[in-house]
């Protein structure tokens, strides 16, 4: 020190400026430098998380749009179970077709359902039916299975003259109506195939 308090003043002072210098660049490298990698660091991150938490509101919503596309096909598969249903309903069927009958007096002399045959996609069973009434009662009453919500077709019809009938019926209508039924096991073997 006693060596430093000898030079001159202006030596003095440049030895303290280079003294004050060497210790700033010594902070900027050991503390500033590190400090602003450190903040560069944290923006990368923070802009990473505003990306993750973009994405994660984007996910909701799709989510949501999800949400309700899963909604609008379980409405639509329940429309189509009453349409085309896993079983044949043989029961609620006959009551069908006796009370558009009886709606329209026409009077079912034979109705009997035959076995389910199975299909590729889809499985029906065959109704034999007989008839007595009139013509248009019996058209009237075709009307009515064409708009059932369940598939029903009419085949084989053959139309008769009525004779002896003590009623007013006029014809005799034989045919077969065909439902149709899902087939869960052609389901299942287009679902394996995928």
């Amino acid at each position: 020190m006693e060596q430093l308090s000898k030079l001159p003043k202006v030596a003095q002072y440049a030895i303290a400026v280079v003294i004050g210098v060497a210790i700033l660049v010594a902070v900027y490298f050991f503390v500033v430098k590190g400090q602003i990698q450190t903040n560069k660091n944290l923006e990368k991150k923070s802009q990473d998380l505003q990306t993750q938490i973009q994405q994660g509101k984007e996910a909701v919503k799709n989510e949501e749009f999800l949400k309700l596309q899963i909604e609008q096909v379980k409405k639509e598969l329940e429309i189509v179970k009453t349409i085309i249903p896993a079983d044949p309903e043989t029961g609620k069927l006959l009551r069908v077709f006796q009370n558009l009958a009886r709606d329209l007096n026409l009077t079912f002399t034979t109705i009997s359902p035959k076995p389910i045959t199975n299909g590729d996609l889809y499985n029906h069973q065959a109704y034999d039916i007989e008839v007595k009434g009139g013509y248009h009662q019996l058209a009237q009453f075709f009307d009515k299975l064409a708009h059932l919500r369940r598939i029903v077709n009419i085949e084989g019809l053959s139309i008769k003259a009525a004779s002896g009938t003590k009623d007013s019926s006029t014809i005799t209508a034989k045919f077969q109506a065909i439902i149709y039924m899902q087939n869960p096991d052609a389901f299942k073997e287009t679902e394996a195939k995928k």
